[in-house]
């Protein structure tokens, strides 16, 4: 019987670290046994690093919607806000929160009411630029943060964003969805300004909202 080839140290570790057989002689045991000591230490932390990159990216997304979650919020926002800052560039701050959104879960139970947030997030994801990032950051509410976007470009991508959640859900009897937006430098210099002058504004929408389906601003606080 002819013997296999050695495997380079280098060859092996490919190997192993993707997990497949070469010429059908080596399993995963065989591979380890071809490694000097350096180069199985070297796969085994690449393997290492790789599953606690994973682990710490999940820890920045929520479960239900894929997107992102507050964590990764509070990770990128200063992130972005002094990238922006070096370049003289603005920064747009999206904030939606879902009207009418406990009508859902009484009428049709909680479970459909996570149907109605996935696809809310997916539709987001489907229309919101590349190098946006998309955030639920809370139970009914989500934040876009939108890279070298001012104003006029802000309202436009919310207006998208409206319109796209409206058509994933199919226009379910009273649920809508309010928009504030801030603009970094204009609105603040902060995280904290910034979101505060989006949820501002996202609560004025909600009450203008109100109003036009002639309802009082007690029962839009009440949504």
């Amino acid at each position: 019987m002819q013997r296999a080839p050695v495997l380079s140290a280098a060859l092996a570790a490919a190997a192993l670290a993707a997990g497949v057989l070469l010429g059908a002689r080596f399993g995963a045991a065989a591979l380890i046994l071809c490694l000097p000591g350096a180069g199985l230490a070297a796969v085994l932390s690449a393997r290492r690093q790789r599953t606690e990159r994973h682990l710490e990216e999940l820890t920045r997304r929520d479960p239900l919607t894929g997107l992102g979650n507050a964590r990764l919020l509070a990770d990128r926002l200063p992130y972005e806000i002094a990238r922006h800052a070096r370049h003289g560039r603005p920064l747009a701050v999206l904030v939606c929160d879902l009207d009418g959104f406990k009508g859902v879960n009484d009428r049709f139970g909680h479970a459909a009411g996570d149907e109605v947030l996935r696809e809310i997030g997916a539709a987001f994801e489907r229309t919101a630029r590349g190098q946006d990032t998309l955030v639920r950051h809370g139970g009914d509410e989500f934040c876009i943060l939108a890279p070298e976007s001012g104003r006029d470009d802000a309202v436009q991508l919310a207006a998208r964003l409206r319109e796209a959640a409206e058509e994933a859900v199919g226009g379910l009897r009273g649920l809508g969805a309010s928009w504030g937006v801030a603009v970094y430098p204009a609105d603040g210099a902060t995280p904290g300004e910034l979101l505060a002058v989006a949820d501002a504004e996202a609560f004025e929408d909600k009450r203008r909202r109100g109003r036009e389906r002639g309802r009082g601003p007690a029962a839009t606080r009440a949504a």
